[in-house]
C-alpha cells in the first residue's frame, strides 16, 4: 500500500457537549428535520457567509 492510499485511523474526540446534543437529538424523535436541523442548517450557513 503506497501512501497516496492510507487512512488513517484515530479515535475521534467528541465532547460530552457534542454528545449529549447527539442524544437529545435522537430522543427528540426528530433526526433528519425539526428544530435542531433548523439550528444546524442556520449555524451552517453563518459559518459558509451567508452561503446555502
Amino acid at each position: 500500500m503506497s501512501n497516496d492510499e492510507f487512512l488513517p485511523f484515530a479515535r475521534p474526540s467528541l465532547s460530552e457537549e457534542a454528545i449529549a446534543e447527539v442524544v437529545a437529538t435522537l430522543r427528540s424523535g426528530w433526526i433528519t428535520t425539526g428544530p435542531r436541523v433548523a439550528r444546524f442548517e442556520a449555524m451552517l450557513s453563518e459559518y459558509h457567509g451567508g452561503r446555502t
